[in-house]
């Protein structure tokens, strides 16, 4: 079992103070349930809002499906997000819903589609939505050698252990510990992917160990 505590002592380095990080000080709550229908932002052409289903849930996240897409382009959200909204909303503001990109069916058939998918669907009641996202901090506070909790964004429905490679600008270079390069990646610092030390074992989710390359002089 990964200890933090152990783990910082072994490695000498510090966590990433939690002012650095566009997290809730304590994670939201995660009243969602397999099969619920909400409407999201299509992370593959972010103008358009379309019906996504709950297929997956882990700690403060939901693992979401475009409905009339198909299961290669689910994507993860948590629960506090402002691309997530209830049933109802898009409509209300004066918008209207869209097909996701790469529908399955031809365009014109998207209205009854619609209809179908909404028939007799369970949808996620508004209250269990957040009312807002939390604030961005006000400016990139991350050090490079500063240990996190990051999304693998090849592997999303995993969070491991990081440390901050770099830093460019308002970006920083996510380094997952023991993978010698394969799975980092630059993020904005004020990102949703990226958590305090200790996130995890908070939100019930599973904190993947380190990978082993590199690590060991065998």
């Amino acid at each position: 079992h990964f200890s933090w505590d152990k783990y910082l002592k072994e490695t000498g380095a510090s966590a990433a103070p939690a002012h650095c990080f566009r997290q809730g000080a304590t994670p939201p709550v995660n009243e969602f349930k397999a099969g619920m229908k909400l409407e999201a932002q299509d992370p593959r052409n972010t103008t358009s809002t379309c019906i996504a289903t709950v297929v997956g849930l882990t700690g403060s996240r939901l693992r979401l499906r475009l409905d009339g897409s198909d299961n290669k382009n689910d994507f993860w959200r948590l629960v506090d997000s402002s691309e997530i909204q209830p049933i109802g909303n898009c409509e209300k503001n004066g918008g209207m819903l869209q097909p996701p990109l790469g529908f399955r069916l031809n365009a014109s058939s998207w209205p009854m589609f619609l209809l179908k998918t909404l028939n007799g669907a369970e949808m996620a009641p508004a209250r269990i939505f957040h009312k807002q996202e939390p604030p961005a901090p006000e400016q990139n506070s991350f050090q490079v050698g500063m240990k996190l909790e990051a999304v693998d964004r090849k592997n999303p429905h995993f969070i491991c252990p990081a440390t901050v490679g770099a830093l460019r600008g308002v970006e920083v270079l996510v380094t997952f510990d023991g993978w010698r390069g394969a799975f980092d990646y630059y993020c904005r610092y004020d990102s949703r992917d990226i958590f305090p030390v200790g996130w995890c074992s908070l939100t019930g989710d599973n904190l993947q160990p380190p990978g082993t390359k590199g690590l060991c002089v065998c």
